[in-house]
């Protein structure tokens, strides 16, 4: 497999390849040969992905788009650029970049979610979005029921929860209520005017 990829390979100019369909079955039939060919997952059956490839003797390189994020709920694929090495049999990789496959989530405007949990905090009313420990004095705001998991992308995730959380802190801590360091995340307690006061 290999001759056949030097000898298709040698008749070409340097440069950029303009066949590269003619390449790819050639490429993968040969692909495990190369030392570090299974590096970052990579298999010969992904090599029909190829894009840009060119040919620089005796570098075969190429940029290929990979998946992996999107199985996460990435909207963008990595890129990668591949050379192999047709007199050493090396192949190695590094990252080129992303493409954008699907339009990024809007950003989430917590603020509106924020003044309805406190609203109903300072008033303390039952929701399932919030827990109460001790009748009106203290509460867990339960997050995952807000934001839930895979409503988005883990990283945009996290980044909407973490500033829904700091919204609602902000709000409550200016209506006298406090974070609760020993209890469950985000669980807050009414300050008692009387004791701090008296302190």
């Amino acid at each position: 497999m290999m001759n056949k990829l030097r000898a298709h390979l040698a008749g070409l100019p340097s440069g950029p390849v303009a066949d590269k369909k003619a390449i790819v079955p050639l490429l993968a039939a040969a692909w495990e040969i190369f030392d570090g060919s299974a590096v970052e997952s990579m298999a010969s059956y992904k090599v029909r992905r190829l894009e840009e490839p060119v040919w620089n003797p005796p570098v075969l390189s190429f940029t290929i788009e990979r998946h992996g994020g999107t199985v996460m709920g990435s909207s963008r694929a990595e890129l990668q650029r591949w050379a192999v090495n047709l007199d050493t049999f090396a192949a190695t990789c590094g990252t080129a970049g992303h493409r954008q496959l699907r339009p990024t989530q809007p950003r989430l405007n917590v603020e509106p979610k924020a003044e309805d949990l406190v609203r109903l905090i300072l008033t303390g009313q039952p929701d399932d979005r919030l827990k109460w420990r001790e009748p009106s004095r203290r509460v867990q705001v339960l997050i995952g029921k807000i934001i839930p998991r895979g409503s988005a992308a883990k990283q945009t995730l996290e980044g909407r929860r973490r500033r829904l959380a700091g919204a609602i802190a902000t709000r409550l801590e200016a209506a006298g209520w406090v974070p609760v360091a020993d209890s469950a995340p985000r669980t807050y307690q009414k300050i008692d005017p009387e004791e701090t006061a008296g302190s």
